[in-house]
């Protein structure tokens, strides 16, 4: 369940934002435009949740009472529709009360792990990430844990594909997903974190997710990372990475993404990037079922 806030207006949807967290504690409050909602209103909402719009967007036959001087309009979606099945009109305080009727909501983003294979020798898995960009270490963190799993490498090289793997995440959350200009980190201020955090609350932003495909085995670490942005100019990036004032600007993450892993591909528009890290342990020189481990004979591996 979730609380839905249909407006255009910044100020409409800070205020019951503010209302709606100070109520409850971890509130889940997400922002739909106004012409979002009245080209698709069914998509806009799901089973359960809380429709708060401003008055003068519904019609007078559309509410049990007459909202002229109401702060907003409520409604709630019950089980069998796909739309509140009526709406009614409430004050500032009103809200406030019908807010805290409401039973404790979970707002806890989740990272959603399918594990396609497992196996010794392979592992294939796919990740969806919602755009909360707090996720991002705890994603960077479970993708590592690969090189570990199957020795793919050790050390410095380890630590440096770490740096270049956060900063394809943050590309794809900050940069795709969210559409913030790195242009915002460079003159000092918290503009591009608050433009983030708001953004995460903000329709279309809100609604897009990150996917990642991890393919890795002894002979190496394959992550795909892909946002819902609307991508990049790939080639004139790269160029801006051999240009050392156009560097200056822009174009750093880039080449440190470059210089720290084994290869790099970008698909044409620019969303979506694949990170290679070959493996430097003995066994990759090794059929599949056989193991070279420091200490040990050559020996079949039995899974």
């Amino acid at each position: 369940m979730q609380i839905l806030v249909i407006t255009d207006e910044a100020e409409f949807f800070q205020n019951v934002h503010r209302l709606s967290r100070q109520v409850i504690c971890g509130a889940r409050v997400t922002h739909i435009s106004r012409d979002t909602w009245s080209r698709s209103p069914a998509v806009s909402f799901g089973r359960n949740d809380v429709c708060i719009v401003q008055p003068e967007y519904l019609r007078m036959d559309e509410v049990e009472q007459n909202s002229q001087n109401a702060f907003a309009v409520i409604g709630r979606v019950c089980q069998n529709n796909v739309m509140p099945d009526s709406w009614l009109p409430v004050s500032r305080n009103d809200l406030i009360l019908r807010l805290r009727e409401l039973p404790v909501m979970t707002t806890e983003a989740t990272i959603v792990e399918e594990v396609v294979v497992q196996s010794p020798h392979v592992r294939l898995a796919q990740f969806r990430v919602p755009t909360h960009c707090r996720l991002i270490p705890k994603l960077r963190d479970r993708l590592m844990r690969g090189i570990q799993d199957y020795h793919v490498v050790e050390g410095t090289k380890e630590n440096h594909f770490c740096m270049a793997l956060e900063e394809a995440l943050n590309n794809a959350f900050y940069h795709g997903n969210l559409e913030i200009s790195s242009e915002l980190k460079e003159d000092g201020s918290s503009r591009f974190v608050d433009l983030a955090a708001e953004r995460e609350l903000l329709s279309p932003w809100c609604h897009r997710s990150v996917s990642v495909t991890e393919l890795v085995s002894p002979f190496g670490l394959w992550i795909t990372i892909r946002d819902e942005g609307n991508g990049f100019n790939v080639q004139a990036a790269l160029d801006r990475c051999n240009d050392p004032e156009a560097l200056l600007a822009s174009g750093r993450g880039l080449l440190l993404m470059r210089g720290f892993s084994d290869e790099l591909f970008f698909n044409p528009s620019g969303n979506e990037v694949t990170l290679v890290l070959y493996s430097e342990s003995q066994d990759r020189e090794l059929p599949l079922g056989t193991n070279n481990s420091v200490g040990t004979e050559r020996r079949l591996v039995v899974a």
